[in-house]
């Protein structure tokens, strides 16, 4: 397992020149914390979320008048870590990934981010030029996961596969790529046979295949498709939000407005998803933890 260590850590010290600039250093109430760091998982493509995050950083700080820190993790478990060391204050969870955080740092959940609708589902894709057109032809495959804490890479495919009784002895090789962009690509070199990626819909008429394709002549076949699951959620260390519940809200509308002035653009699609940002309970992730009691899968 890949554990402890971060791909980037974007520290956007602006917030010194805009408390010169307009004021902030003498109005600031003691209930506002002098800076915030965000947490992020590594997601779709590096680079996009990396310029993604700087802007956002800059557009937050503009807002909050605090010094905002972007921190870009290299894995799941690794975003967890880091609210638990308290080195964030905010995360951009995937479902199972805020599952357990609520369970292990007592994260609270403030908002989800919608792509399409407010749920998303797992997909095992495959080319159309492949000889896998189902579920039955997986033997001697090579399977391509995004992350084994990855919540529609990994697991609910794993709770499928186990349901189904199908060992994954059976297939070729086991394969992990760290993010959905990069399994998309290895199916585009045949470095993969079948995938299992993320679906914004349940037409599987959109998804990482449409998202991230290089090679837009490439078709793909859906062999399968998971049940609804809860969107990605937006939390906050829940000691943060006991000391600083005012700002904390003050933050989410601010985001909510920045990702609604910024929506056509899709400036921050990488980050806040494209289509809504919305408030959101710890109970509409009951889905997730049923899977949870299914696979009973541990992060190590």
């Amino acid at each position: 397992m890949r554990r402890g260590f971060f791909r980037q850590f974007l520290r956007l010290f602006l917030g010194t020149a805009l408390y010169a600039q307009c004021g902030f250093a003498n109005s600031i109430p003691s209930e506002v914390p002098e800076s915030i760091t965000i947490g992020l998982t590594p997601g779709g493509r590096p680079a996009d979320l990396k310029t993604q995050s700087i802007e956002l950083a800059k557009q937050m700080q503009a807002e909050l008048g605090v010094s905002v820190n972007i921190l870009i993790s290299k894995d799941y478990e690794s975003l967890i870590e880091a609210m638990k060391n308290h080195k964030i204050d905010f995360a951009l969870f995937s479902a199972l990934t805020y599952v357990y955080a609520e369970e292990r740092v007592h994260a609270k959940v403030l908002l989800k981010k919608v792509y399409f609708d407010p749920f998303y589902y797992s997909a095992l894709i495959a080319r159309k030029d492949s000889k896998v057109k189902n579920l039955s032809q997986l033997k001697g495959k090579r399977v391509v996961f995004v992350d084994s804490h990855s919540t529609s890479g990994f697991l609910y495919p794993q709770v499928m596969l186990l349901k189904k009784g199908i060992d994954q002895k059976i297939f070729g090789k086991v394969l992990f790529s760290g993010n959905h962009s990069r399994s998309i690509e290895m199916l585009e070199n045949n470095e993969a046979d079948v995938a299992a990626v993320f679906s914004d819909n349940a037409k599987g008429t959109n998804g990482a295949w449409t998202k991230f394709s290089n090679k837009p002549n490439i078709k793909y076949n859906v062999i399968w498709m998971s049940e609804p699951i809860p969107s990605d959620p937006f939390a906050v260390r829940q000691d943060f939000y006991d000391k600083y519940p005012k700002f904390t809200h003050t933050l989410m509308m601010s985001l909510i407005d920045i990702f609604q002035k910024n929506k056509e653009s899709k400036a921050f699609s990488e980050i806040l998803g494209n289509q809504d940002l919305m408030p959101a309970t710890s109970r509409q992730y009951d889905p997730v933890r049923e899977m949870v009691k299914a696979l009973n899968p541990q992060i190590k």
